[in-house]
């Protein structure tokens, strides 16, 4: 017999669909509430589910701990009510848990993010024999796996696939959620100052922002060798990132380098390493480094077996990001490649949409107006970059503009979208709007240093030496510490005092 794990508070938004997607699977439903005052109960109460009560005491290992005390078949699934067990996946699961196992299960959790359109899948052991010895460890983030190792419960790869839609929010939604963890975890690294906690803060400090924080506590995570070699990768990988925002190319060469070092199998490092030969025009190491994050994301796809902090991205997601290094590369054989396998996924009509506006770009043909809206419902993050880059070619001036005008409407804080607008605008002498959309960028993106340079030849023909000025000694002292910004904006600033 399965049982069903559960601990909740407040979930009448999503249980329902949670536990309708176990019915007939799961043998009992242990819930634990741990303070709900909606309609939570009674909604368990229609699916007989055994309801237990929890003190909440700011641990979530001790409240799942509790629920697995409760639980009476051989085998314990547990889910979240955000979450579904997907119905491909039932037959799966009823063959694992036909038998008795001294083995537990990774399961694909696969986050949908209809807001940002950035879904990513990532394996998590959800399924394991029900031993009274398992127990879950931390206050947040808690894990099970330590305790099946532990035990000598051996860990294996399953197709068995979760449905997460908790992540399914708005940008202040993931805040909400994030500023909540953030108290445990600030409370338990007081306690125990773990590489653990010290990465866990990390990743919370970088979903608020707060990327001083995040580089501090990625940087005390990787001194302790111990770490997980996924964890380490994911901590390598953002101090990579925070090295390449500042153009420290060389720093963020090696700290990607260990990140890939640390765990081969993460697709967002491999990309990101990509990225980064591409800006020091390294373009063979580019195009390998991008074809492993292909290769390396399809295999896990098919095959699982990811760690809990590998993100894996869809096949079209993929694809994406390849084209776009492509673009940057400007390397047609593989463009067209990859290109072909996004014409083969045509499966829906935005991704015909899509191919429709990739098409209009690539054989630079008019855009008809009547078909903006209509095209702009399959512009979403992930293809952003592909449609931004592509533009770069495109020379039908009147058309380019309303694509851009759409983007920067239905993107407003993407900054690259908005520089792309402005230069665009500029060369259309429409110096006030492109002033107007620039200074935007700069105030929602002030650490890209390209906009501060777009700004300052606006401002030049407009003729505005005091914004000039001013710009120029923020600038000195936002980059002050990145040479080759301040030698550019010394002989700017030179050639505006010899005039």
């Amino acid at each position: 017999m399965i049982s069903l794990c559960m601990i909740v508070k407040n979930e009448e938004k999503y249980l329902r669909d949670c536990l309708e997607s176990v019915k007939g699977v799961a043998g009992e439903i242990v819930l634990v509430d741990t303070g709900s005052t909606d309609a939570t109960i009674q909604i368990a109460k229609e699916y007989d589910a055994r309801i237990f009560y929890f003190n909440w005491i700011n641990d979530f290992a001790a409240a799942r701990n509790y629920s697995l005390q409760q639980c009476l078949g051989d085998w314990i699934l547990y889910l979240d009510a955000d979450e579904r067990l997907s119905a491909k996946s039932i037959n799966h699961l009823k063959k694992i848990t036909s038998t008795k196992s001294k083995t537990a299960y990774f399961c694909q959790v696969c986050s949908a993010d209809e807001v940002n359109n950035r879904p990513s899948i990532m394996s998590y052991v959800r399924l394991f024999p029900n031993d009274k010895t398992l127990k879950f460890e931390g206050a947040i983030h808690e894990q099970i796996e330590y305790s099946l190792h532990q035990n000598k419960i051996r860990i294996e790869n399953s197709p068995i696939e979760i449905l997460h839609i908790g992540y399914n929010l708005t940008k202040d939604g993931l805040i909400i959620k994030a500023k909540r963890n953030l108290e445990i975890l600030l409370n338990e690294y007081g306690k125990n100052k773990t590489s653990y906690y010290a990465f866990q803060l990390g990743q919370t400090y970088g979903i608020l922002d707060k990327k001083h924080e995040a580089v501090e506590y990625f940087n005390i995570a990787i001194q302790d060798p111990s770490l997980k070699p996924e964890y380490q990768s994911t901590a390598y990988r953002y101090l990579s990132i925070d090295f390449t925002d500042k153009q420290e190319w060389n720093r963020a060469l090696e700290m990607i380098d260990k990140s890939i070092q640390s765990d081969q199998n993460q697709p967002l490092a491999l990309l990101a390493a990509s990225q980064i030969f591409l800006k020091l025009s390294r373009n063979k190491e580019a195009e390998i480094l991008c074809e492993r994050a292909y290769e390396v994301n399809s295999r896990l796809l098919k095959q699982g077996g990811a760690s809990s902090q590998v993100i894996l991205l869809s096949e079209k997601d993929i694809l994406h990001h390849c084209l776009n290094i492509a673009i940057a590369l400007q390397n047609t054989l593989m463009f067209n490649q990859y290109y072909n396998k996004l014409k083969n996924l045509r499966t829906d009509g935005i991704i015909e949409n899509e191919i429709t506006l990739f098409e209009i770009l690539l054989n630079n043909k008019k855009f008809e107006l009547a078909n903006i809206d209509e095209l702009s419902r399959c512009l979403n993050e992930t293809n952003l970059n592909v449609v931004n880059s592509m533009l770069d070619n495109y020379t039908v001036n009147d058309c380019k503009i309303n694509i851009l005008k759409l983007m920067a409407g239905k993107f407003p804080q993407n900054s690259s979208v908005l520089n792309k607008f402005g230069l665009a605008l500029s060369e259309q002498k429409n110096i006030d709007e492109a002033a107007s959309v620039l200074e935007k960028s700069l105030e929602i993106n002030p650490d890209d240093p390209s906009t501060v340079f777009y700004l300052i030849s606006i401002y030049l023909q407009k003729n505005n030496l005091q914004k000039i000025e001013s710009l120029i000694n923020h600038a000195k002292i936002k980059y002050s510490g990145i040479p080759a910004i301040i030698d550019k904006l010394n002989l700017i600033e030179h050639k505006i005092h010899a005039k």
